[in-house]
């Protein structure tokens, strides 16, 4: 482990927090070509109950998805991620590929914001973590989670490398 990477976050510390906290969606960004969903793919499958969604291939794979995804809102987002998380019984849920649904919502993150903010155990004891390009919105919001205050917004440069 290199000094760079003691600066950087744990993320299997990270998620061992985030469990405890009352609030579990979090997002991992990045600009594009900075390996997020192979980052997302090996830490799901690393940890405990990890799960790996590939939206876009979960959406086009359904033709009652497919043929009306520019009725995909943020409310029904959520509501597939819950579903999903709660059928494959998954502890951490990562949703990858999911940028294609921003402009279906205008290039707006407000609502997608407001779900990430507000998703808690009264709705799904699964962390939910959300792999997104970096846009604007992203790099400038900070939310901080619980007791610890740890950010739930992490920039996939500032994630320490996976240890086998």
């Amino acid at each position: 482990m290199s000094v760079n990477d003691l600066a950087r976050i744990d993320i299997r510390q990270f998620l061992r927090r985030q469990q405890g906290e009352r609030y579990k969606a979090f997002v991992i960004h990045g600009p594009p070509l900075a390996s997020k969903t192979k980052f997302a793919r090996k830490l799901a499958e690393v940890i405990p109950g990890g799960v790996y969604l590939d939206l876009l291939h979960y959406v086009t794979e359904r033709p009652e998805l497919a043929q009306q995804v520019d009725m995909i809102d943020v409310a029904a987002l959520q509501r597939l991620v819950i579903t999903y998380a709660a059928n494959t019984g998954a502890r951490v849920l990562l949703v990858d590929e999911l940028d294609f649904l921003i402009p279906v919502w205008g290039d707006d993150l407000t609502e997608f914001k407001h779900m990430v903010r507000s998703l808690s155990v009264a709705q799904t004891s699964t962390i939910i973590g959300f792999i997104l390009q970096t846009r604007y919105e992203l790099e400038e919001w900070i939310l901080p989670n619980g007791a610890n205050n740890q950010n739930r917004i992490l920039h996939i440069e500032n994630i320490q490398a996976l240890q086998p």
